[in-house]
């Protein structure tokens, strides 16, 4: 009993616990629990699989791990009967001891019986305890460390300031017979100050008492010996040899984001090639930060900050100046909405002047296209991307486009239309795009019907429970069939209905809990479902790139652990409660 719960349990109560535990075992098809049985143990199961039955319907699925019944323990009678899926052992947990400890421990308590909501929150901060736990572990090696530079102490300073300058250094080692000192950028204050010949040795200008770390000692303790000396780097060690400086600035950006350095580097590129090495940065930092505990919505609005710039400067080197003045190359969908964390695929499309010539708009389109292609970002498979002539235009095209969606509303033109409705313009002039949503806008005014079809898209996909999926082991889930559609097409629809001009699913919530249109409880639960979602589906993504896959939306629920579990259940009930409200707002009954 490691896991969750569990794992929230001081010692003491954890050894109380397993002192009261027994073991019970169970055949194929044995009812554990029924109606006519009062309960009075917390089962926990080892191994095996065990089924909840409201009448003949399995309507939730326990394995190796899982709990069960935590709400009947309370009442001490339950409504259904937990049957033997397969051969199962489990521990037996006695009622009294399990209230008692949910009764002094809040957050065990808070497992069984906490809202969706708070759930999905203590996830979060078991996050951010491994983001301290990682910080608080990394090591210096971990981290990298600036190679050496080495000069004699008989060169001069002279000889140093040019070393420095050429190799872009803050700091140089001197070697003096067996030992070894350093001279650094600081130092040259002292020098300006005394007016110190450019001939001077290096042997009197260097401090040969060297403040040092080994290259295996934890990050903090590096930070914490440059707090100490009231210095910028420290000579890093390895078999007592110098394996390198590692410079604050590095420490600082570890502990922080590098995210900064990137936006720097897209800025100053000044080709494709240089821009195809920054993209791979990015990825690397989403695998760091997520391994810091940094939660999926906040990566996801880093991201498309730096996608954004990413995506302007390769505009600015593909397409030619008079079209970049006449443009605005625009981004949709989850890019659109800064939900789009890993490179899935392109969505993009390009508004142009009346006098731009298409030939040079669609020879831009290409390039744009095939560099992002080259960066990681896969092709769009619906080919919603500015090499597709149906995704580029001048104004006018544009409008005749939105007017046939929107007169026309086929299932193809009802999405064509809701990946419109996430675009975010990210180079060029962003007034066009707003000129398009603004005739949109008063295109759809008072148009209920029109709004009651577009919403009905959200049908398009089942939320399922997991009962098929964790009665068998491969058995995959779709995340983004199964709950993130529903809940950003969900919100989608009613930001066009109520005039939400944000795109973000997350600001969409929080508008229209604001507005009254949702209960600010149900906006809650919405907003951390779709963030566990993320995170799963995130988390899932870099496993497929770290074993050479492309990142999907699959998840195999049987392979979860039990908090996991507990959390997609809860999730997609959320979701279903969500569709259920939408159903009954647009009536979708009925059409």
């Amino acid at each position: 009993m490691s896991g969750s719960p569990f794992d929230v349990l001081p010692a003491a109560e954890r050894e109380r616990l397993e002192a009261a535990a027994d073991l019970a075992y169970f055949a194929d098809d044995a009812e554990i629990l029924g109606p006519d049985s009062p309960v009075d143990t917390l089962y926990v199961l080892i191994k095996g699989k065990v089924r909840e039955m409201a009448g003949d319907e399995a309507v939730a699925v326990y394995q190796a791990g899982d709990t069960f019944d935590a709400r009947a323990l309370v009442s001490g009678a339950t409504r259904h009967r937990f049957v033997c899926h397969e051969e199962a052992l489990a521990h037996a947990l006695p009622r009294e001891t399990v209230l008692a400890l949910t009764e002094s421990n809040p957050h065990f308590g808070a497992f069984f019986f906490a809202s969706v909501s708070d759930k999905l929150e203590r996830l979060a901060e078991r996050a951010g305890r491994r983001e301290m736990q990682t910080l608080l572990t990394a090591t210096v090696r971990e981290l990298g460390v600036r190679q050496p530079v080495f000069l004699d102490a008989a060169d001069t300073l002279v000889d140093a300031a040019r070393t420095m300058k050429t190799r872009q250094l803050h700091s140089v080692l001197v070697r003096h017979g067996d030992t070894v000192g350093i001279f650094t950028s600081s130092d040259f204050r002292d020098i300006v100050l005394d007016a110190i010949p450019g001939n001077t040795p290096l042997l009197a200008l260097t401090r040969f008492e060297l403040i040092s770390v080994d290259i295996d000692a934890y990050l903090f303790d590096a930070l914490l010996t440059m707090t100490r000396h009231d210095i910028r780097r420290v000579v890093v060690m390895e078999h007592g040899r110098p394996a390198g400086v590692l410079e604050q600035v590095d420490l600082l950006s570890y502990f922080s984001t590098h995210s900064h350095l990137i936006a720097e580097r897209i800025d100053r590129a000044g080709s494709l090639d240089a821009l195809s090495d920054v993209a791979g940065q990015i990825t690397r930092l989403i695998a760091q930060l997520y391994g810091h505990g940094v939660k999926a919505p906040q990566l996801a609005r880093l991201v498309q900050a730096l996608n954004a710039r990413l995506f302007a400067r390769t505009w600015q080197l593909v397409a030619p100046p008079e079209l970049r003045s006449a443009s605005c190359l625009i981004v949709m969908g989850s890019e659109g909405r800064g939900e789009q964390i890993l490179k899935t695929d392109q969505d993009n499309a390009l508004i142009h002047g009346d006098s731009v010539d298409p030939t040079v708009a669609a020879r831009a389109a290409d390039a744009f296209s095939a560099a992002l292609a080259r960066f990681g970002y896969p092709p769009c498979p619906g080919r919603v991307m500015v090499n597709n002539p149906d995704w580029r235009g001048a104004p006018g095209e544009w409008r005749d486009r939105l007017y046939r969606w929107v007169t026309q509303p086929t299932g193809d033109a009802l999405m064509r239309l809701a990946i419109f409705l996430d675009a975010e313009a990210v180079a060029g002039d962003a007034a066009s795009l707003a000129e398009l949503k603004r005739y949109l806008a008063d295109r759809l005014q008072d148009d209920d019907a029109f709004r009651s079809r577009f919403a009905h898209v959200l049908d398009r996909f089942d939320t399922p429970g997991l009962i098929a999926q964790l009665l068998q082991e491969n058995t995959p889930l779709d995340l983004k069939k199964s709950g993130i559609f529903a809940l950003v097409h969900g919100c989608r629809a009613l930001a066009l209905e109520y005039g939400v001009a944000e795109t973000n699913t997350f600001e969409r919530l929080e508008r229209l809990a604001e507005h009254g249109v949702l209960g600010r409880e149900l906006a809650r639960d919405a907003a951390e479902a779709l963030a566990f979602l993320m995170t799963l589906r995130l988390k899932t993504g870099l496993a497929a790139i770290d074993d050479g896959a492309a990142p999907g939306n699959q998840v195999v629920p049987a392979r979860l652990n039990p908090l996991e579990r507990d959390l997609l259940k809860d999730a997609l009930a959320v979701v279903r409660r969500f569709k259920t409200q939408l159903r009954h707002h647009y009536r979708l009954g009925a059409l």
